[in-house]
């Protein structure tokens, strides 16, 4: 029987590149407006961003439209508020990370903005679906970067998008995009079952995308399919998200799926595969010792000691301490977390290390109403960080101190 809830993130990455990209947004298009689309699809799969949008800024139709607000939000150089953009023909072996984050001067392209180009055709054509997804993609992408510095609310765009996404979908004209904007919104809503069935459609669609594995497998997880996100989770394993800093989340979740599944050793197995690959990541050892601590039935502190020790031993800062503190504190004893800060406190005497350990013991005993011992470890704490002249962690002991009743 387990206890307790292994944490695990939520990854609501926007790929800026489709492999193979699906689209029924066309279908409805002439022989003349697909090859002028086809042609833009070549040019950005050579990543000549210039010209593509130099393709398709005509705006002729809706279908161009559509294909011209893709280019602006997702192949830019430099953008001005998402409403003035910037192109550029990458050189061999460029990026469009190196562009927007290295030195340099482009030309930005006087068009009307995308929302004026979409009222304009509205008013002569009348509304559309195309077009209405045209503009939930624009609004979307732009609250994914700017957020609520954006020029229209959050709540305003997600509204939105909530109304036409769905509406377009039941109608077949959608595209990944489509699909991944609103599976996202619906993840991050909780709803998982929705969620779920949306990225069903999207690892069907693109079978190789690690962030639609990654996400599947958090849906299945909310809603208690352990056995079934163990198998969405080894995709994830397999094919790595674009972002390296998300490849170790794919592990943590299959080992969280193993592990809800009973099965302990496979769980293991996993974070330790992990490790071969990801060095000196504190967050691994938490969770082998999350094992061996949340499930009732793979209870074993000491082994759990072990790798919470390894964990301070890999990062010994104040996010890695207070982590492991908190999970004896959630599952094991008070006292289990005091041995844990006096045992390691022997171990790391360099720096500002012995003030944090007692910082958090001074906590732990307050907790506990050891309040003699509570104010000599704070004492401490504050001989450490004034001798390291850390002004920061003087003011956090000043402020423990009075919010435990004891300023001096």
């Amino acid at each position: 029987m387990k206890k307790g809830i292994f944490l695990f993130l939520f990854v609501l990455a926007f790929s800026s590149v489709f492999a193979k990209q699906f689209s029924s947004v066309y279908n409805g298009a002439d022989e003349k407006t697909l090859e002028i689309i086809n042609t833009c699809d070549e040019q950005i799969e050579k990543k000549q961003y210039q010209s593509a949008v130099y393709t398709v800024g005509g705006c002729e139709n809706e279908y161009i439209i559509y294909k011209y607000i893709e280019v602006c939000t997702q192949y830019f150089a430099q953008s001005i508020m998402h409403t003035l953009f910037a192109f550029k023909n990458l050189e061999k072996n460029e990026t469009l990370y190196d562009v927007r984050t290295g030195e340099g001067s482009f030309n930005m392209q006087y068009r009307d903005e995308p929302d004026t180009i979409l009222d304009n055709y509205e008013k002569e054509h009348g509304k559309s679906v195309v077009i209405d997804l045209a503009r939930a993609n624009y609004y979307f992408d732009a609250i994914n970067r700017y957020g609520n510095q954006w020029l229209k609310p959050t709540d305003e765009v997600i509204a939105y998008a909530k109304r036409v996404y769905p509406v377009a979908i039941a109608a077949g004209v959608y595209d990944e995009r489509v699909l991944d904007n609103l599976a996202s919104i619906y993840l991050n809503e909780e709803n998982f079952s929705g969620a779920e069935s949306l990225y069903n459609m999207l690892t069907s669609l693109d079978g190789k995308n690690g962030t639609y594995w990654y996400n599947l497998t958090v849906s299945k997880m909310w809603q208690d399919k352990y056995a079934e996100a163990i198998e969405t989770a080894k995709k994830a394993v397999e094919y790595p998200e674009e972002n390296p800093e998300y490849h170790l989340d794919a592990y943590l979740i299959l080992s969280d799926a193993y592990a809800y599944t009973g099965d302990f050793k496979s769980a293991e197995k996993t974070l330790n595969d992990s490790l071969k690959k990801f060095k000196n990541q504190p967050i691994v050892y938490q969770r082998l010792g999350e094992l061996y601590v949340s499930f009732q039935d793979n209870v074993n502190f000491d082994k759990a000691n072990t790798f919470f020790d390894k964990a301070v031993k890999t990062v010994c800062d104040e996010t890695v301490i207070f982590n492991c503190i908190k999970l004896y504190l959630t599952y094991g004893t008070p006292q289990m977390a005091i041995d844990f800060c006096q045992r390691n406190m022997k171990k790391y005497k360099d720096k500002n290390k012995p003030g944090l350990f007692n910082f958090f013991l001074a906590q732990i005993y307050f907790m506990t109403g050891d309040v003699a011992s509570s104010n000599k470890a704070l004492d401490e704490a504050e001989k450490n960080f004034k001798k390291q002249k850390d002004e920061e962690w003087l003011a956090n002991c000043e402020q423990l101190r009075s919010d435990m009743g004891n300023a001096r």
